[in-house]
C-alpha cells in the first residue's frame, strides 16, 4: 500500500523519511507489540514496526488506533489547547485515547483505554475477548448492524443503518441511540475518575450525529458522580476518518529523525 500511495502521488521514494501506522488493537509500551490474543492473534508479541520496517526499509512507528485519534484530534482538531481529554473511537471496536495535562497516557503497559471490553451488560452476549457484555458487543459497528438484520434483511450494512435513522427509521434509530447511551454508561465511570473537560466521538459511527451523541450525553449526565463539579462536553470529532492517519503521521513526526520531526505538521484541512 506505501508502495501504491508514492506510485500514486509521482514520489520518488528517497523522499520518505519515515512512517506512522495505526493498528486497532493494543499495543505494547516498550516492545510495541500487538498485546491482545483475541483481536490479532497472530501478530501476538509481533514487532510491528520492526517487520514494517524491515520491509519499507525506513523507520517506522506504530501506536493503536484510539490513541492516535486522540493525538491527532488533540494536536489539529476538536481538542487544541485542551490538557485533559478523551476521544472515543465508535467503528467496528469501541477504544478510547486519552490526552492528560497535554500528553498521551497510554497505561503502565501500553493498553489503556480499552473501553470496549468494559462491561456494560452483564447478562449481555458473548464478546470476543471471552467477556460477557462489553460495550463493544452493544455499541460496535458490527453490533449495530447485526442488532437490524432480522428486521431490516441480512445484507445491511452500517451505511445503511445511518441512511435509515436520518431518514426516521425507527429501528435504526433505537439501535443508534442505545448505543450512545451504553457509550455513555462505560464513559461515565472513566470520566468520574479522570475529570476530562472533553469527550470528542470520532470513528464510522460518529457520523449518527447527535442521535449517538446526546445518548453519550444523557448517560453522563445522569450517572456521572456529582463531585465532578462540572458538566463535561461531549462534541463529534472534527477530523472524522482522517483522525487516526493524521495521528499516525503527528507520531511518526514527533518521534523520528529531525529532518523529519522539522517538517511542518499537516493542517487539519489537509
Amino acid at each position: 500500500m506505501v508502495e501504491q500511495v508514492l506510485d500514486d502521488a509521482g514520489l520518488e521514494r528517497r523522499r520518505v523519511l519515515g512512517v506512522g501506522a495505526a493498528l486497532s488493537a493494543p499495543v505494547r509500551a516498550g516492545t510495541r507489540a500487538v498485546a491482545s490474543a483475541a483481536i490479532f492473534p497472530d501478530w501476538v508479541d509481533k514487532n510491528v514496526a520492526e517487520e514494517l520496517g524491515r520491509r519499507l526499509r525506513v523507520p517506522v512507528y506504530i501506536g493503536n488506533d484510539a490513541n492516535l485519534g486522540a493525538l491527532a484530534e488533540a494536536t489539529f482538531g476538536a481538542g487544541r489547547g485542551v490538557a485533559n481529554l478523551v476521544y472515543v473511537m465508535l467503528a467496528t471496536g469501541v477504544g478510547a485515547g486519552l490526552v492528560l495535562d497535554g500528553h498521551l497516557y497510554e497505561g503502565d503497559t501500553g493498553v489503556a483505554g480499552e473501553l470496549g471490553h468494559v462491561v456494560v451488560a452483564p447478562d449481555g452476549l458473548i464478546c470476543r475477548c471471552g467477556n460477557r457484555g462489553c460495550l463493544e458487543t452493544i455499541a460496535g459497528a458490527r453490533a449495530i448492524v447485526q442488532a437490524l438484520r432480522q428486521s431490516h434483511g441480512g445484507d445491511i450494512t452500517l451505511a445503511d443503518v445511518l441512511d435509515l435513522a436520518e431518514a426516521g427509521d425507527a429501528g435504526a434509530r433505537r439501535v443508534v441511540a442505545d448505543a450512545g447511551r451504553a457509550v455513555g454508561r462505560a464513559l461515565a465511570g472513566v470520566c468520574s475518575v479522570l475529570d476530562p473537560r472533553l469527550v470528542i466521538v470520532g470513528g464510522e459511527v460518529a457520523a449518527a450525529g447527535d442521535l449517538v451523541l446526546d445518548g453519550i450525553r444523557e448517560s453522563i449526565e445522569l450517572t456521572m458522580t456529582p463531585s465532578a463539579g462540572h458538566a463535561v462536553s461531549v462534541v463529534p470529532g472534527d477530523l472524522g476518518v482522517r483522525a487516526e492517519v493524521l495521528g499516525a503521521i503527528a507520531l511518526a513526526m514527533s518521534s523520528g529523525p529531525s529532518q523529519l520531526a522539522a517538517t511542518h505538521l499537516p493542517s487539519a484541512a489537509a
